[in-house]
């Protein structure tokens, strides 16, 4: 017993000098960690997702969300408005989870006060509450992202998922469990049944841990949900009740999928320490993991709505985080104000009023302020700031109403469906040249500006009917034009066609961008004021180029003879 002392004092020593590396080291990653947070809090996000698994965040909203009955920001308008360049910059999440809700809400504008006020709170409560919110992220840190897939692509691989059954696996441990048996009553006999049971356990675990593989890592993302909610739940966070209602009602219905789950989700994990060697060992001869599979997958089916609730309870907080950071990163940012549309008479007008809007991703962007309603024709010269105006207001409708976070300095506007025609191309697939696509494109707008849903339409044009010659253009634009500016809605509408704005006149607003036409050099103020452009600098362009000055006084005197009788004449 005296013998025995020293060792046990060592041992103690030993267990108590590992116990304080651990801690020390937990709490060196911890302190990492939230220097971490605080380097990127208020910063574009640096997130790099393949080609595939920046295509997988969006299969959430496509597959569970998408309603052809509904608005949503089609293909078009969110293409022309560079919105993957817009959520990247606003993606600081840091789960899988957190993707798909905050695709969702920029791909599915709300028109619900009361969503878009909760939504509003979760936000606000988050970038005021800094340690609520460092320990927020780092459960969602935790939850983290698998590779390849969202989270979501791995739950709905459950959905057609096949049982391998569990009996070949148990019969061949008990085979090998049986061999080790004998080995104690005769060797020679448990050898015999060891080594062709072994090796036939080999063969058949790889085998079916190949075509596991998928729903294995769909397990994992389960459990890591799981845990990332019952952390959520011990936070008791006030701000937080609702939601974390939702995820413990959750992780309750999937209780029995949690027992013994380690066994499946640590499969094909390399583990360094030697409870990671016996158990991988365990695993691939008696097949444990196989075994524990079919009831892990019994425990999910006929739970997905469990799994999706986690999935949306998780997203939800590590959207409304990241939301919170892009306020912070935004140079300019506010809460959007939504009013009612305006009467005016026997009818009513959507009217948008926007002080110092700019557009997010531009460094020192110039702001612009307005109030807009009904038709609004924009001319100026190229690169005079017309398209990046119109992507401004666009993505700033669609920000106000999914996470309620506008580039602006005040934004007061109805609720609106964006729909734009901007940055189009040949359909090559379908065949159908820079017309025919751009003429579908329009339809949809009008379609939309007429279809009865009393929800009024913000409609943006960039260049109207660009891919056909001057004279239908206009006749034909002209027409397009005076039958989408219904009474509710605003349209904005870019164009080089100066007699558009002669045509439109009483129907349309004019406005327009200006330059300064120097010496050597063209000086753009990016403003935008009222009138149309009355400006000749496109001609005095061709001097600053170095064109020969016959060509540049010629030009400039066929232009001026054409608007006193309207005829182009050499």
């Amino acid at each position: 017993m005296i013998e025995a002392a020293p060792i046990l004092i060592i041992s103690a020593v030993v267990v108590l000098a590992v116990a304080m590396m651990i801690m020390q080291e937990n709490r060196r990653q911890k302190n990492e960690f939230k220097k971490k947070i605080s380097r990127s809090w208020g910063r574009k996000p640096d997130t790099v997702w393949s080609a595939e698994e920046f295509e997988s965040i969006s299969h959430y909203f496509k597959n569970e969300l998408f309603d052809p009955d509904s608005y949503r920001v089609d293909d078009i308008t969110w293409n022309d408005c560079d919105m993957d360049r817009i959520f990247r910059a606003a993606a600081a999440t840091m789960s899988s989870p957190g993707d798909s809700i905050l695709y969702a809400w920029l791909r599915k504008p709300s028109f619900d006060a009361g969503e878009l006020s909760e939504r509003d709170r979760l936000i606000e409560f988050i970038q005021s509450d800094e340690k609520t919110r460092e320990r927020l992220l780092h459960v969602l840190a935790e939850t983290g992202r698998m590779r390849g897939l969202s989270f979501y692509d791995y739950l709905a691989a459950l959905r057609d998922a096949k049982r391998i059954g569990s009996g070949k696996f148990i019969v061949l441990g008990a085979a090998m469990l049986s061999g080790i048996v004998m080995l104690f009553v005769n060797p020679l006999v448990g050898l015999g049944i060891i080594l062709p049971t072994m090796a036939v356990n080999i063969a058949v675990y790889l085998k079916s841990r190949d075509t596991t593989k998928m729903q294995i890592r769909s397990f994992s993302c389960i459990l890591k949900m799981i845990r990332a909610a019952e952390k959520i739940c011990a936070l008791k966070v006030p701000a937080f009740e609702e939601i974390s209602s939702e995820l413990h009602e959750a992780v309750g219905k999937l209780e029995a999928f949690k027992k013994g789950a380690f066994l499946v989700t640590s499969s094909g994990r390399i583990g360094t320490g030697i409870a990671d060697m016996i158990l991988e060992y365990m695993k691939l001869f008696f097949h444990a993991d196989l075994i524990k599979f079919d009831q892990m997958l019994n425990s999910v089916s006929g739970n997905e709505e469990a799994c999706l609730a986690l999935l949306r309870g998780i997203g939800t907080l590590d959207a409304a985080c990241a939301a919170a950071s892009f306020r912070e990163y935004l140079p300019v940012s506010c809460r959007p104000s939504f009013a009612e549309t305006e009467k005016e008479g026997s009818s009513r007008k959507a009217v948008i009023q926007a002080k110092g809007m700019v557009h997010p991703l531009l460094q020192n962007a110039v702001p612009n302020s307005f109030t807009v309603s009904g038709g609004n024709l924009i001319t100026g010269s190229n690169a005079s700031g017309k398209s990046t105006f119109l992507k401004s207001t666009a993505i700033s409708q669609i920000l106000a109403q999914s996470i309620m976070t506008v580039p602006a300095e005040e934004w007061k506007a109805p609720f609106l469906r964006v729909f734009s025609s901007m940055a189009l191309t040949d359909d090559l697939v379908k065949g159908e040249s820079y017309f025919i696509v751009e003429i579908r494109s329009l339809k949809r707008i009008m379609d939309a500006a007429s279809d009865g849903t009393g929800i009024p339409v913000l409609g943006i044009v960039d260049e109207v009917l660009r891919g056909t010659n001057t004279i239908e253009r206009i006749s034909a634009s002209s027409q397009i034009l005076r039958r989408i500016a219904g009474e509710e809605m605003i349209i904005f509408a870019a164009t080089h066609d100066i007699e558009l704005t002669y045509i439109l006149d009483g129907v349309y607003r004019n406005l327009h961008f200006e330059e300064e036409v120097r010496e050597k050099d063209v000086v753009f103020n990016y403003k935008l004021v009222e009138g149309r452009a009355l400006s000749r600098n496109a001609i005095a362009l061709l001097k600053i180029a170095g064109y020969d000055e016959s060509v540049v006084t010629g030009a400039r005197a066929q232009a001026e003879r054409f608007e006193k009788t309207g005829e182009w004449k050499l």
